[in-house]
Formats: structure tokens, sequence, C-alpha cells
């Protein structure tokens, strides 16, 4: 009992040791957060387990038929015939023939294939949920942290009005105006906050994690991808749903094979014994000892026989024409897939190209130019030389700049994780 105790408290702290060590798995990167997403999402676990199905099914595909016994009796009893008995046992087996039983199992490889194919897909599609709303919540951060910078500003300049209002240097006006434009900002950092908030949990519910789990924090990064023609060549081979289309178009092509071949009969072939007894009433014999005995006659025989059913060439058209109409279908589901594949890599390659264009056009010639000027109406104003509501219309767009350069830079980063779903994969 002692023993049973100690067992138990021991693998009770290892599972919480293992459970802390998950907690506290540091995530730095975006690629860590798909990381441990993947291993502990449970969708992607079910469809994991799929995989293991579909080699059971494989595994059965190739079982041949088995042998089977026959027992068998006859008696005359019920009708008077006390003395008319028959016993006998029947082995047979089916021979299955023109390849049912490899086309069964080459069937069942292509499932494995498809399952293999869809668990790929649902990683792809996790993954490109997982980065976009990284990129959703990075920008959500990086703009509450802006709107704080300003907030901070703000309120420098506001001890610096009022003193400036107490030394009679301005009207207390511009104290008024700064304290509203300060009461807006505050309501933008609320709204901010919420948004914040909610593409964090979306961000935790699509990884697992728990609301104790730190996010990372870093920038998605991006890099100048290959030329288009090679992307488009990269999509033809590593997309997951052109790989399961062209799986289930082998695997229906294989279900034709196997319905013709099922219309061919199978052949049984089988053995057997028998062994029947009888009597003549009313007839006697001499035994050896001299005394009489009823007649009776025994006669084992062995049997051998072959059996074929007589199948119709039209019983199975039905069937043939479904697993051929399959086939058309899956075909061209593979091929709109093929012509479609490499256009959408393109869209999506020129949506993050202008993304990307966008991004440094926005540093280059929108907040380089906002931030120099700002600093240059402050100092004005510091001197005197300029009143409060020319600072606050440029501190104004500064901040809008500042926010639409966020903006700009989440929409590049969501383009590109378009960029790689269409592509299939990471293409950095």
């Amino acid at each position: 009992m002692q023993r049973k105790l100690c067992l138990l408290l021991l693998a009770s702290f290892c599972l919480s040791v293992h459970a802390e060590a998950q907690q506290t798995v540091a995530l730095r990167t975006v690629e860590d957060l798909v990381r441990v997403a993947i291993a502990q999402n449970r969708d992607l676990a079910a469809a994991k387990a799929r995989i293991e199905e579909a080699g059971g099914q494989v595994r059965q595909a190739g079982v041949r038929p088995s042998l089977n016994l026959e027992l068998t009796g006859a008696t005359g009893r019920p009708f008077g015939a006390n003395n008319e008995n028959q016993y006998g046992a029947t082995l047979s087996k089916t021979i299955e023939t023109f390849g049912k039983r490899a086309h069964r199992v080459a069937m069942a490889d292509k499932t494995v294939l498809i399952a293999e194919a869809e668990y790929q897909g649902r990683v792809a599609q996790l993954t490109y949920a997982l980065r976009s709303a990284y990129a959703d919540r990075w920008s959500q951060e990086r703009k509450l942290r802006t709107i704080d910078e300003i907030l901070v500003a703000y309120r420098n300049t506001l001890q610096l009005t009022e003193t400036r209002v107490r030394e009679g240097d301005v009207a207390s006006l511009e104290a008024r105006l700064l304290q509203v434009e300060i009461s807006r900002v505050v309501i933008l950092r609320s709204s901010a906050q919420s948004r914040l908030f909610s593409t964090e949990s979306d961000l935790r519910r699509l990884a697992g994690l728990s609301a104790a789990q730190a996010l990372p924090t870093a920038e998605m990064t991006t890099t100048m991808p290959n030329d288009l023609a090679m992307l488009q060549r990269k999509a033809l081979e590593d997309r997951p749903d052109l790989r399961l289309a062209a799986m289930e178009e082998e695997r229906e092509k294989i279900g034709v094979a196997l319905v013709r071949a099922e219309s061919r009969p199978d052949v049984t072939v089988s053995t057997g014994w028998s062994r029947q007894g009888s009597a003549f009433d009313g007839l006697y014999g001499i035994t050896a000892q001299g005394a009489q005995s009823p007649i009776r006659e025994q006669n084992s025989t062995l049997s051998f026989g072959v059996s074929v059913p007589l199948r119709a060439a039209r019983s199975s058209q039905g069937n043939l024409q479904s697993a051929t109409a399959r086939v058309t279908a899956s075909r061209a589901r593979r091929e709109a897939l093929e012509q479609s594949i490499p256009l959408e890599v393109e869209a999506a390659y020129q949506r993050w190209q202008v993304a990307s264009q966008n991004v440094a056009m926005m540093q280059r010639d929108v907040l380089a130019p906002s931030t120099a000027n700002l600093s240059v109406l402050q100092e004005s104003y510091k001197l005197g030389q300029l009143r409060m509501i020319d600072v606050l219309n440029e501190q104004r767009r500064f901040l809008d700049a500042q926010l639409t350069a966020i903006d700009t830079q989440q929409d590049a980063q969501r383009n590109w994780a378009e960029l790689e779903r269409t592509v299939g994969g990471s293409i950095q």
C-alpha cells in the first residue's frame, strides 16, 4: 500500500513538473509560437490520428480470405428411420482473382497519403491563422506603445504650458486646448487597449496557450523572396491541397480498376469428407462367433469441388459508372488547382511587394519629415513664436502618421503570411 502511494505521489509530481515546464517555455518569435501551437492543437492531433487509422486500413486491405469449415450431419430418426445417419466436414477457401487484393492495398496506401496531405493542409491553415493573428496583436501593441509615448509628450507640454499661463506668457485657453487633446488621446488609448486584449485572446486561443503564458513580442521578419516564377513552381510542388487533389485522383483511378476486378468472379475451392451409415431391417447376418447380427452398411467418401459464381457483366456497370465519374471529378479539381495556384501566388506576391513599398515610403516620405516638422514647431512654441493650436494640429498629424505606419507594417506582415500560405510553406 505504501509503495502504491509513493508511486502515485511520484507520478503526480512528474506531471506537475511537466505542466509547469510547458507553461514556462520561452516564446521569443512567431516561429516558436507556431511550433508550440502545432504540438498542442487538438484538431491537429485528431488529423494525425487519421493517418494512423489509414495505416490500419492498409494492413486490413492485405488480409486474405480465411478458410471456411463446414460441419454437417443428418439422421432419419424423426421419420422412423433410426438406422439412417450421415455426418461430414467440408473445408473451403475463396481465391481472389484479377488482382483484387493488390488494388485494395494500393487504394489504402493512397488513403494514407491523403490523410498526410490533409494533416499538412491543417498545419498550413493554422500557421497562416497564427501569423495573421500575431500581426494583428503586434500592431495593436505597437499602437498602444505609440499612444503612451504621445501621452507622455502631451503631459510634459501641459506642465510647460501651465507654467507659462501662471507667468502670464500665454492665455489659459492654450492649457485647456491641450487638456482636451489629452482626454481625446486617453480615449484613443482605451480603445487600443481593448483591441489589444481581443487580439491577444484570439492569439492564445489559436495557439492553445493559457493566460499565464507570455507571448512573444518580436516583430515578424520578412525577406525579399525568390523570383515569382520560382515561387509558383514551389507552390505547385508543395501546396497540400494540390497534393491532396492529386492523391485523390490516383485513388479514384485505382478504384476504377478495383471495380472492374470485383466484377469478375472469385474461385472457391473445397474438399470434404463424409461418412454414411445405414441398417436393413429384418436382415441378419452371422458373425464369426456364429451369432446373428443386423446387416449394416457404412461408407466414407472424400469430395472435391470448385465454385465459380455466374455473374453477368452488366451487374457492375452502375459501380463502374460511379467510379469513373469520381475520377473525372477529382481530375477536374486537380486541374483547377493547377491553374489557379500560380495566379494566387502572383496576386499575393504583388500585394506583398506593394505593402513593402508602402512601409518604406511611409518611413522615408511621411514619418521622417513629420518628426522633423513637429520638432521645429515644438521648439518654436517654447520660444513663444507659435500658438498651441498650431502645435496640436501638427501633433495630431504626427500621431495619425505613426498609426498609419503601423497599419502599413501590419498589412505587410499579413500579406507575407498570405504569400507563404499560397506557396505552401516557409519561403525565407
